[in-house]
């Protein structure tokens, strides 16, 4: 697979789960990891504790992907969240965000507003796409200590 393709896996495995959280009523920010072999690793939080800042946020997700990296074997890692965005009416809408890098050193963010029906199914909507910088997978240069 390509890296392209090993990113695309992982956004379709973590997007089917991010839509199962939202059904069923609730949604824990979590992250995923593929390995060489297609397998999928969830990393869920067991808890949050009092006041949550993105800086703790931020510094939780860079200890739990370090681990998985050195552990070995990581070619694709994400994160995704449960957010609010400004739709162009000006008005918040839902959506999930996910940040993913591959370790050939492509990154991405995806934004996939999305829709709640009376029945709680939920429908994404286009999603946006950008690259993005690695947070996780250290640039080749410094892995080098260049």
């Amino acid at each position: 697979m390509t890296p392209r393709e090993e990113m695309d896996l992982l956004v379709r495995v973590v997007s089917r789960i991010a839509q199962t959280q939202l059904e069923k009523g609730g949604f824990i920010p979590f992250g995923a990891t593929l390995g060489a072999s297609r397998d999928v690793q969830l990393l869920l939080p067991n808890s949050a504790k009092g006041e949550m800042t993105i800086e703790l946020v931020d510094a939780y997700w860079r200890k739990q992907m370090s681990k998985a990296i050195e552990a070995g074997g990581v070619r694709a890692l994400c994160t995704v969240a449960d957010v609010r965005i400004t739709d162009s009416g000006s008005k918040l809408v839902p959506g999930v965000f996910i940040h993913i890098e591959h370790s050939a050193g492509d990154a991405e963010e995806l934004l996939y507003p999305y829709a709640k029906d009376e029945l709680s199914n939920v429908s994404f909507l286009e999603v946006t796409r950008a690259d993005a910088a690695l947070q996780f997978f250290a640039p080749k240069d410094e892995a080098l200590g260049n």
